[in-house]
This record gives structure tokens, C-alpha cells and sequence, in this order.
């Protein structure tokens, strides 16, 4: 009888519990994305730079598990405020305790397994799309990662089924040692208790000192090590709950003391906002540290994705030298679009082990060529090449043409000679086209289909490379492009996380608003009114995480930058990241501004 009753509680509250599952399924997928990859040893591992990074996916999993135990007991605390008034109603019924807790903890186990097996499911399509997407974004193949990977999906699974057990014997605990009378009436309970001074301050104090730690030990990660990561994890985790424990609520008691406070509906904002502190400052410091994560996450794979085609075109100029070049080789170059070609004519001497080349070509169509003035930071200059440079072997000009030749005629001497000379030579007369690709990223499918084909044509001679410096971009993407991946990859995740957080914490209370803003509604307050409160009360929980989470970054970067992981320094794509990143959270914090007010103010206006 008791679980028809129950059940049918649910049914009255759908739309609250459709928000539950809502946020809870995301999370879960969220999860499952992350562990897809830092359990996948194979992948993680393939290269030198992710056999590094592995330590630091350790300390992601735990950062993440911290920030997943919050958002879950946040959870199961939203739906015990749905279902106490409930099972205060059955008590006063006359339900015993013992069957009332039996009920709570089938009730929230079941709620967690069903949202861990719908997320993991929808885990593993966010994570199939999304991969497919990124690999084909930055151009590269995704060798030993798949979607679906059972130590990730086992490792979601206890890791929620874990979380929901002892959420439900807490929730049983709790109501056992509560009154009816106090369930009936929690819903209208407020948790604002008048914080002392000192203790805001030993708070605020102790907050900014333990970021600062934090900041310092990712700083000096040169001599720190390991322990920086450990270090900022831990002290940045708990000095971020302690300045939103204290400077929220120093905020609210300033404006609160203010003359603003009395202007409009601020005072009714502020009461909005002291009514439900103490679960805002809980999902302020979690939204912080996942906006953090994203921004981090992402500016450190766009780093990786900019660093590439630097790195290549520092040590080179030319992306592909064709010698001889067919019809489909022709057509593979045609296929570049933003390009510069230059065209020389040789002949090879085998017995001689000579390459000539015509004077007058070299000296039209000067050959270039790069070099790096400043590696650390990839700024390399290109220089042209000039006849005098080509008698010398050392020289950087006769370096990158005989780079640029196939592989067996790479160490044969190079001989500049004129027109009449070079027609007099009695051997074949080769072609050799250089291109040039003002965007490797973007014609990385005809680059890598004309270096497949050479490298079938010329083979492994001698361990000799093909001619260009797309060969370089290859060999760099096989060493990064797992972390340029995992860097976007995870950032995308961690945003759609940090919006379910904060969707979810707004919308969760939104039920309960409605019946103030009702009110407001029948005094006469006006509409436009209504709208700038929830604008100012929603963009209040954007803007705070969102300060402090780029501030986190601006600092942790430098665990990247000193710890010499992104050359060229990891700040080159921080402030266009930030932007991106902000207008994507800015469209969050639109469509939740939007999806609050149609739920919260009244549609038909009252008549004064």
C-alpha cells in the first residue's frame, strides 16, 4: 500500500523528478567519459608525453570522484526535500520507522541504478560522437580507443551504486531521528544562520592563503614534481570551499547592509539567496573547480593543436617535395587550397653520387627556408636562399634542398650549374616540386595521402624520411595528438557537466520560487521587474565560479608552461579559448535565465 502511495507521489511530481534524472544521467555520462580514457592504459600510454600525463589523469579521477560525491549527496538532499513532506504524511499515518526507511533506501538505490545505467548508455554515445568528431577535427587516428570500454563502464558503476548505498542508509538514518511534525514542515525551513564575523574571516583567511599555496606548488612544479599536482589538488579544492563559504555570505551581509538593498526587488533577491546559502556555496565551489577543469582542459588541447603545425613549419618550409609527380599526385596538390609551389629541375649522377640543379631557376624561384630564432616560444623567421649558400655543405639553404630530395639521393652532393652545363649532362631530367601548405592543418588529408603514397614509392631506405615537413607534423601528432584529444575531449565533457550543476541547482529550486514569485505577481509587481530579479539572481551564480575558475587556470597553466610540457608556452591560446569558452557559458546561463522564468513567472497578469 505504501509503495502504491509512493509511487503515486512520484507521478504528481514528475517534472521535479524528470530534473533529478536529468542532472544525475548527465553526470554519470560525464563520469563514464572521463574513465573511458584514464582507464584505457593502451591509449593513454601510446605515446612519451601520455606515459607523463598518466599521473595526472590519477589525479583527475580523484578530483572528479570528489566533485561527483558532492553533486550526488546534492542530489539525493533535492530529492529527500521532494519526498520528506511525503513520508512525514506517512508517519503521521501511522507508517512504521523501520518499513518508512526500507522504502527511502530502495527509493534512492533505484533512482541511482537506473540514471548510472541510462547515463553510461548515454555515455558511450556522447563519447563515440564526440571522438569521432575531435579525430577528425585535428586530423588523427584514434588507435587503441574505443567508446565502449568495460573497465569504465564497472568502474561507473560501483563508483555511483557505491555513492546511492550510502546516501540511502543516511536518508534512513535521518528520518528515523526526525519528527513527522519537522517533515511535514522542512520544506519552509530556511538554512540561514547568522555566520560570526571571525569565523568569515578566518574562512576568507584561510581560503585565499590555500589558493595561494596551491598556485605556488603548480608554479614551481620544476623542483616540486609530482607533489605540485598533489599539493594544488588538495589545496585548492578546500580553499575554494572556503572563500565561497565566506565571501558569499560576506557579500550578501555588504549589499544586505547597503542602500541598494532596498531599491526594487533586491531585498526579495537577497532573501532568495540567503533562503537556500548554504547548497549554493556547496555547487559555487563544485561549478568552480568543473569551470576550471573545462577551461583548463580545453586551452591546454588547443595549446597542443597550435603547437603542432608551428613546431613543423619551424623546421621546415616546404610541406611536401613531389620528385617526378604523376597525374594523382597532381591532383592530390590541386587539392590544397591556400598553397605556394615552386618547380626546379635536377638530374642525378649515381655514379658520380652528384644532384645537379640549373642556376637559373635557383636564382628566379630562390629557395626558402625556416629556422627558429626562438624555439621556447616557436617564432622562427623564413630566409632566402642565395647561389653563393649552395657551395657550401653547412649551409641552411643546401641543408633543406638536400631534405627536400628523395631518400636514396639524400647524402649525394648537390652541384649548381648553369643552364648549357646542365643540358649538357647526359642523364635523365627529373622534376621535383616543392609545396608549401599555409595550413597543415587544414590540408592534412592530401598531405597524408601524397606521404603514404611516397613512402609505398621510395620504402624505408636507410631510415630516410620523405622529403618536408608535414613528415615532422606526422611524427608530432603521433607524440601529442593523443593529449590535444584528451585535452578538448575532457573540456567539452566537464562544460556540459558544469552546466547540468548549475541547471540543475537553479531549476531544483524553482517549484518552491514559484509560490514567492506568485505572490510578488499579486501585489503588482511588474513583469519586466520579476525578470531582472532572476536575471540578477542567475547571473550571480554564473559570474562567481566563472571568476575564480579563470583565475584557477591563469595560474595552473603554469604547470604546463615551467614543467616544459606545451612548447611555446601555454598562454598562446588562453585569452581566444576564455572567449569561446565564455560565449558557450554565457548561452548556458541564457537559456537557463530562460527556462527558469517561464517556470517561475506567472503568466497572466493581475490587475491592480
Amino acid at each position: 500500500m505504501l509503495f502504491k502511495i509512493s509511487i503515486s507521489g512520484i507521478k504528481a511530481r514528475w517534472k521535479d523528478y524528470l530534473v533529478l534524472f536529468s542532472g544525475m544521467i548527465i553526470t554519470t555520462a560525464i563520469f563514464y567519459m572521463f574513465e573511458a580514457i584514464s582507464t584505457n592504459d593502451k591509449f593513454t600510454t601510446s605515446s612519451p608525453v601520455g606515459q607523463n600525463a598518466k599521473i595526472v589523469f590519477i589525479f583527475g579521477s580523484i578530483l572528479l570522484a570528489i566533485i561527483t560525491l558532492v553533486y550526488v549527496f546534492y542530489a539525493n538532499n533535492f530529492l529527500m526535500s521532494m519526498r520528506k513532506h511525503d513520508y512525514g504524511l506517512f508517519m503521521m499515518l501511522g507508517a512504521k520507522s523501520g518499513i518508512i526507511s526500507k522504502l527511502i533506501i530502495l527509493e534512492t538505490i533505484a533512482i541511482g541504478l537506473i540514471s548510472s545505467v541510462v547515463g553510461i548508455i548515454i555515455g558511450i554515445g556522447f563519447t563515440q560522437v564526440l571522438s569521432h568528431f575531435l579525430a577528425k577535427l585535428i586530423h588523427m587516428s584514434l588507435t587503441n580507443f574505443s567508446a565502449f570500454y568495460m573497465p569504465a563502464v564497472w568502474t561507473t558503476i560501483i563508483m555511483f551504486l557505491v555513492l546511492f548505498i550510502v546516501a540511502g542508509f543516511l536518508n534512513a538514518r535521518t528520518f528515523v531521528k526526525t519528527s513527522a511534525l519537522e517533515l511535514l514542515h522542512s520544506g519552509q525551513q530556511s538554512d540561514w544562520k547568522q555566520p560570526k564575523s571571525l569565523t568569515l574571516w578566518i574562512q576568507a583567511i584561510l581560503g585565499v592563503g590555500l589558493l595561494a599555496g596551491g598556485y605556488y606548488a603548480m608554479y614551481d612544479i620544476q623542483r616540486l614534481k609530482l607533489m605540485a599536482i598533489a599539493i594544488g589538488l588538495f589545496t585548492i579544492v578546500l580553499g575554494t570551499y572556503f572563500v565561497f563559504n565566506s565571501f558569499f555570505v560576506m557579500l550578501l551581509q555588504a549589499f544586505q547592509r547597503s542602500s541598494l538593498s532596498t531599491k526594487g526587488l533586491n531585498s526579495f533577491t537577497l532573501a532568495q539567496l540567503k533562503f537556500r546559502i548554504r547548497d549554493y556555496t556547496k555547487i559555487l565551489s563544485v561549478v568552480s573547480l568543473l569551470f576550471a577543469l573545462a577551461l583548463g582542459a580545453i586551452t591546454v588541447g588547443t595549446g597542443f593543436q597550435n603547437m603542432v603545425p608551428k613546431l613543423a613549419s619551424g623546421n621546415g618550409y616546404y610541406s611536401v617535395a613531389i620528385t617526378n609527380p604523376n597525374d594523382r599526385m597532381n591532383s592530390l596538390v590541386n587539392q590544397i587550397k591556400d598553397k605556394s609551389t615552386i618547380t626546379y629541375q635536377q638530374k642525378v649522377d649515381p655514379q658520380a653520387k652528384r644532384v645537379y640543379y640549373r642556376a637559373d631557376q635557383l636564382q628566379q624561384q630562390p629557395l626558402k627556408y625556416s629556422e627558429f630564432v626562438d624555439r621556447a616560444a616557436l617564432k622562427s623567421k623564413v630566409s632566402t636562399s642565395k647561389l653563393a649558400e649552395f657551395k657550401h655543405v653547412d649551409s641552411e639553404a643546401y641543408q633543406e634542398l638536400s631534405s627536400l630530395q628523395i631518400p636514396k639521393v639524400k647524402a649525394y652532393q648537390i652541384k649548381v650549374v648553369s643552364a648549357q652545363t646542365f643540358n649538357q649532362i647526359n642523364t635523365r631530367t627529373n622534376k621535383l616540386l616543392l609545396v608549401r601548405a599555409n595550413n597543415m592543418d587544414a590540408a592534412a588529408t592530401p598531405l597524408t595521402k601524397i606521404t603514404n603514397i611516397q613512402s609505398k614509392q621510395y620504402g624505408d631506405q636507410n631510415g630516410q624520411l620523405v622529403g618536408g615537413s608535414f613528415t615532422m607534423y606526422q611524427l608530432l601528432k603521433s607524440v601529442f595528438g593523443s593529449l590535444e584529444f584528451m585535452g578538448i575531449f575532457l573540456g567539452i565533457a566537464f562544460l556540459a557537466m558544469l552546466a547540468s550543476c548549475l541547471m540543475f541547482k537553479i531549476l531544483s529550486g524553482a517549484a518552491s520560487d514559484k509560490v514567492r514569485f506568485d505572490m510578488l505577481n499579486k501585489i503588482g509587481t511588474r513583469r519586466a521587474v520579476l525578470n531582472r530579479s532572476i536575471i540578477v539572481q542567475i547571473l550571480g551564480l554564473f559570474a562567481l565560479p566563472g571568476i575564480l575558475g579563470i583565475i584557477d587556470v591563469a595560474f595552473g597553466l603554469q604547470m604546463f608552461s615551467r614543467g616544459g610540457l606545451l612548447v611555446g608556452g601555454a598562454y598562446q591560446t588562453f585569452g581566444i579559448t576564455t572567449l569561446g569558452f565564455l560565449i558557450l557559458y554565457l548561452i548556458y546561463f541564457a537559456v537557463t535565465v530562460l527556462i527558469y522564468s517561464r517556470i517561475v513567472v506567472p503568466k497572466t497578469k493581475v490587475e491592480r
